[in-house]
């Protein structure tokens, strides 16, 4: 139990001190070629991409959020269902408070590719906290409390959405691609969190 605690506070002092270190760097080592590369690999028409964005924005993401509470119901009762629900709302929440806090700059025109300005601020990716409170806690929800190809399939389903959404907020040149990385790392720590501590009820 003791190791437990040890390992969820060592995650969470991570996940501290990758948050801070996104408020005191424009980006990180690895951000401009990796996002350059990203944009090599896909077409210059990115109207797909403009639509993965919008399933994390109104309505599309209440549709999702709808489809995570019932799948986590079918899987685990009621209280999967409501952790979901908290999963999401949290993650909103941190979401909204953390970008004016950070107040990390989106990736310029002079460093890659931009198809328009976007308002508000580089990390934390909000797409990326909303997919990995919805899709991340299905994933994960799934690992350990489910089995056989509906674990496997939920699991591989969801780990695409969470690639194509990087792939996507990042050929947009929304984020870097540590605002992705990190955002999902948020949000799937406290999925993962929520879930311990309601097996552990």
């Amino acid at each position: 139990m003791r190791a437990n605690y040890t390992a969820w506070t060592v995650l969470f002092i991570i996940a501290v001190l990758v948050t801070l270190a996104a408020k005191y760097f424009a980006y990180f080592p690895g951000d401009v070629a990796v996002e350059r590369w990203v944009q090599s690999l896909v077409t210059q028409n990115l109207n797909w991409a403009q639509g993965v964005s919008r399933t994390a924005e109104f309505p599309w993401i209440l549709i999702i959020l709808a489809l995570t509470v019932a799948l986590s119901w079918g899987m685990a009762g009621w209280r999967a269902a409501l952790v979901s629900i908290l999963s999401f709302v949290g993650m909103w929440a941190l979401g909204n408070w953390l970008g004016p806090f950070i107040g990390r700059p989106r990736p310029t025109a002079e460093l890659v590719r931009v198809l328009r300005h976007l308002p508000g601020y580089s990390f934390p990716s909000l797409f990326a906290l909303r997919y990995a409170a919805t899709f991340g806690f299905l994933a994960e929800l799934a690992a350990v409390k489910s089995s056989g190809v509906l674990r496997t399939a939920l699991m591989v389903v969801c780990a695409a959405f969470l690639i194509l959404g990087f792939v996507a907020r990042v050929a947009l040149a929304g984020h870097w691609p540590s605002d992705v990385i990190i955002s999902y790392y948020l949000g799937l720590l406290w999925a993962a969190f929520l879930i311990w501590i309601a097996r552990m009820s």
